[in-house]
């Protein structure tokens, strides 16, 4: 018996809550739960007064988006062209009462609310208990607060508001298409990025089609600069030039390149009229290693870069004689040979051009033979011709090379190094030649 009334003493009752404001900040105003023309009155509720506050002033911000939205939906009937352009604008203001904690930031006119714009507030701490009493006991007490705010928004702040907002959107629609057409073409990188930049601030904003219409752009101008590529614009040996393409077309950029080279001493860069020109030292690089000047930019996310290899040996002059020095007399006197023709075979190393000045040679036992203002240019590698004609006699017996095992002479060879400028001289040294004499 006793273990039946235990039990029976368990079940619990269930009893209708009880409330009572334990705590409030004030007498309570009559405003309270009123309705009252060209106010917002509203309540919010929360664990803390702080989340009771928050909550009223999101309900404030709901109330006014509702009463733009009907506004703009009134006027918007005016002409028919206003409510298609109009359906985007309704779209965006219903959508946003039921998400209002995330798209606030995007309506400037919402941005301005707080508690120092309100006319009045009240607020209440309020004690809920009883919800579920036992036989022996009650269960626990609850607390929660009640936070009344009364905002002024007269109809003519509505109609301003709903004025200012389609204007807005109508600057921001208005920048979309201008961002979004096919004949916009960025000149430079920077123009590029300020576009994508203002295009995810409209992507931002809307929710309807335009923001696929900005994202969708947004991707087009990105695609862009992973685009950009280095071309060649006329490098030659110690400068490089080049200008950036876009497809087609030229376009510039304020950012500065990264440059490297593992043999030359990058001097200095510069741009003017879209050609950009690196000036570098060459003269510690060697011959045989595949020297180049690497350019490397970096727009947004992607990368370009472009090797720019050169030669050294392009300005340097390097010659040598691998053929016997053909002579052919042309006059003759009774022991000399008067005025003869020489023909010496000149071969280059390197595709430098050079111009030879001077000629001497020297036959042992004999007086040097000179050539003087030759002024005779070569250019490319492999072998050149050099066809002189000589009036200094020379005795026929001693200059002879018929039946001599080996005759050699030697000389010089002066040249200009046609690129630079500079003066060379080959040593001609126990080099064989030959005579028809």
């Amino acid at each position: 018996m006793r273990k039946i009334l235990l039990f029976l003493l368990l079940i619990p009752t269930v009893l209708l809550s009880q409330e009572s404001v334990v705590e409030r900040s004030g007498l309570k105003p009559k405003w309270v739960d009123a309705l009252e023309k060209d106010y917002i009155i509203v309540v919010g509720t929360g664990e803390t007064i702080d989340v009771a506050r928050q909550k009223a002033l999101m309900m404030i911000k709901e109330s006014i988006v509702e009463a733009v939205a009907v506004n703009v939906k009134t006027q918007s009937n005016l002409r028919t062209e206003e409510v298609t352009n109009r359906s985007s604008v309704l779209h965006f203001l219903e959508s946003f009462t039921s998400n209002t904690t995330s798209e606030s930031a995007k309506v400037p006119f919402l941005q301005g609310i707080s508690l120092s714009q309100a006319e009045g507030f009240y607020w209440e701490k309020i004690e809920k208990r009883g919800s579920v009493t036992y036989a022996f006991g009650r269960g626990n007490t609850t607390y929660y607060y009640a936070y009344h705010i009364r905002y002024p928004l007269p109809i003519v702040d509505i109609n301003r508001l709903a004025f200012e907002f389609k204007l807005r959107d109508e600057e921001l629609t208005a920048k979309l298409r201008s961002l979004t057409s096919d004949d916009l073409f960025p000149a430079s990188v920077e123009e590029i990025e300020t576009v994508i930049g203002e295009l995810r601030i409209l992507a931002d904003y809307f929710i309807d089609g335009r923001k696929d219409m900005a994202n969708m752009a947004i991707r087009r101008y990105t695609d862009m600069l992973g685009s950009i590529t280095i071309a060649d614009a006329g490098s030659t040996l110690g400068t490089v030039r080049y200008l950036l393409k876009l497809g087609n077309r030229g376009i510039t950029t304020v950012k500065k390149p990264i440059l490297r080279s593992e043999s030359a001493t990058i001097l200095n860069s510069s741009q003017q009229g879209g050609i950009y020109t690196i000036n570098y030292d060459y003269s510690e690089c060697y011959p045989d290693l595949k020297n180049s000047v690497i350019v490397r930019y970096r727009f947004g996310t992607n990368s370009v870069e472009k090797s720019f290899y050169f030669d050294v040996l392009l300005t340097k002059v390097d010659i040598y004689m691998s053929r016997a020095i053909g002579f052919r007399k042309v006059q003759t006197g009774q022991d000399n040979i008067e005025r003869y023709n020489a023909n010496i075979v000149i071969s280059s190393k390197t595709a430098a051009p050079f111009t030879v000045t001077k000629v001497i040679l020297e036959f042992k036992g004999l007086p040097q033979v000179v050539a003087e203002n030759l002024n005779m240019s070569f250019s490319g590698k492999g072998d050149h011709s050099l066809d002189l004609l000589f009036e200094t006699p020379l005795s026929a017996k001693e200059s002879s090379s018929l039946g001599k095992t080996v005759v050699q002479l030697n000389g010089y060879i002066n040249y200009i190094n046609n690129s630079t400028g500079e003066t060379g001289t080959y040593r001609i040294y126990n080099h064989s030649y030959n005579t028809d004499w």
